[in-house]
């Protein structure tokens, strides 16, 4: 009997082991977006609202004032359509006298799962902050989804003309984001959503990207 329960353990303390590779394989996080815009072509990526310039390294584009009224006031924004739920992106962004940059995660079902809206040091000191943000469902009639504010105190400005580091993990319905030297946490139940686009839009002068980087689970 001894010598039978010394055989089954070990068959289970094998099976174990071997299972344990496979697991981690399958939780692994997975590279969506890996774009450095050394080439005009991306799978994922699609330039809107704007004429984009891809090419050495960067995409640049300044808005111009008849297409930010053709798209109702909206300026130019670089969309990647991957379906994803909890991820982590890092995007390097130079803002050149833009009022607002703003980072969002679509939920796949549509309205914005999450977002930071951030203003720049080209506006006024005293001006709005930045803020992160998600939104409620929309309501039957409603022209818009309510937004709901999760941090208007913490988030700081992109530094004008400059390469600024935007760095956002989101987990289940918990969010943290890192800028300009500053770690900002946050959550809501609405963050949780399922998500189907990561994009970086802006209002206003001129934007260039370097890096935009998102992997999944």
């Amino acid at each position: 009997m001894q010598l039978r329960s010394l055989i089954t353990l070990a068959s289970i303390t094998f099976v174990s082991l071997l299972s344990q590779p496979v697991l981690m394989a399958e939780t692994a996080p997975k590279l969506l977006i890996e774009d450095d815009y050394s080439t005009v072509k991306h799978p994922t990526r699609r330039a809107a609202r704007g004429n984009w310039v891809i090419a050495d390294g960067t995409a640049s584009v300044e808005q111009e004032e008849a297409l930010y009224k053709k798209y109702k006031n909206h300026g130019p924004i670089m969309i990647y359509n991957v379906p994803h739920t909890d991820a982590h992106a890092v995007v390097e962004v130079k803002p050149g006298d833009c009022k607002t940059v703003v980072f969002t995660l679509d939920a796949a079902e549509g309205g914005h799962a999450f977002r930071i809206i951030f203003r720049t040091t080209s506006g006024p000191e005293k001006g709005p902050s930045s803020q992160i943000v998600t939104y409620a469902a929309k309501e039957p009639g409603a022209e818009k989804a309510k937004l709901i504010p999760l941090n208007r105190k913490d988030t700081p400005k992109l530094i004008n003309n400059e390469w600024n580091r935007i760095e956002v993990t989101v987990v289940g319905e918990d969010a943290t984001v890192v800028v300009g030297g500053k770690t900002i946490k946050v959550s809501h139940p609405r963050i949780a959503q399922e998500k189907g686009i990561a994009k970086l839009g802006f209002s206003f002068g001129k934007l260039s990207l370097r890096k935009f980087t998102l992997e999944a689970k």
